[in-house]
C-alpha cells in the first residue's frame, strides 16, 4: 500500500525519497470499456514542444519495452507497421516517458484493468515543466460510454528501483458525461524539484479535447 493517500489538489514531493530517479505510474480502473492512458509533456506555456511529447497508444515514436531504447520501424526486422506497433511502446521525444501497451479492457464483467507508464526523471528535457497523465475512453463519444460507468479509478506512483509505492490517488469525483480525465501530473516546483499533484479533472470530447488543450 502506498505511504500517502492523496486527495484532489494535494501534492507529494518526489524528493522525499532520496536518490529517486525512475518511477512507475499505474493507472487502474474497473470497467468493461476500452480505456487508454496517455501523457503530455508540456513546457512553461502549457503546450507540448514536439508531437512525440503526446505519449499515447498510437504514437509513431516507439521504444523497446524492455530496454526503453528508441526502436524505429524496420521492415526487415518487423515485417509491417502493425507488428512494429505491437512489439514496441510509445515514448516521448526525450526518451523520459515510456507509455503502456494498450489494455483493451473489453471484458463483459468489468474486472480490474489498467495501464502502466514509466518515467526516468533524469532524462526529462529542460523545457518540460509538467507531465500530465490522462485516461480517455476509446470512441466514448461515438459509443455513448462515459466515465460515469468507470469504477474505482486510481493512479499510483512507485519507486521503480525499490518497488516501494510512494503515493496514490483514488479519484472519488462523480463523473457523468466525461470521456476524458486528467488524473494527475508531475510538476516542477519553484525550487526546481518534481512534485506529484492529484488532479481529477474531467472533460467531454475525449482525447481530442486534451489535444486541443495541450497541443
Amino acid at each position: 500500500m502506498a505511504r500517502f493517500q492523496l486527495n484532489k489538489g494535494d501534492r507529494f514531493s518526489l524528493n522525499k525519497s532520496e536518490g529517486l530517479e525512475k518511477i512507475q505510474v499505474d493507472l487502474n480502473w474497473k470497467s468493461g470499456a476500452d480505456l487508454d492512458a496517455s501523457a503530455f509533456l508540456v513546457g512553461a506555456d502549457g503546450m507540448i514542444n514536439d508531437d512525440a511529447d503526446f505519449v499515447f497508444y498510437n504514437s509513431q515514436k516507439r521504444a523497446n519495452p524492455e530496454t526503453g531504447e528508441f526502436e524505429p520501424f524496420n521492415k526487415a526486422a518487423h515485417g509491417n507497421k502493425k507488428a512494429w506497433m505491437a512489439a514496441t511502446v510509445p515514448v516521448s521525444a526525450d526518451g523520459s516517458v515510456l507509455g503502456s501497451a494498450d489494455d483493451l479492457g473489453d471484458d463483459d464483467e468489468g474486472d480490474e484493468a489498467g495501464e502502466t507508464m514509466h518515467v526516468d526523471l533524469t532524462k526529462v528535457g529542460p523545457k518540460v515543466q509538467e507531465i500530465v497523465f490522462c485516461v480517455t475512453i476509446y470512441h466514448g463519444d461515438k459509443d455513448g460510454v462515459t466515465f460515469g460507468a468507470v469504477r474505482e479509478p486510481s493512479i499510483t506512483i512507485t519507486n521503480e528501483e525499490t518497488g516501494e509505492e510512494l503515493c496514490s490517488y483514488n479519484l472519488k469525483e462523480k463523473f457523468s458525461t466525461e470521456t476524458a480525465v486528467e488524473a494527475a501530473k508531475l510538476v516542477v516546483n519553484d525550487e526546481g524539484e518534481w512534485e506529484f499533484e492529484a488532479l481529477g479533472e474531467g472533460h467531454d470530447g475525449g482525447m481530442q479535447t486534451l489535444i486541443d488543450i495541450y497541443a
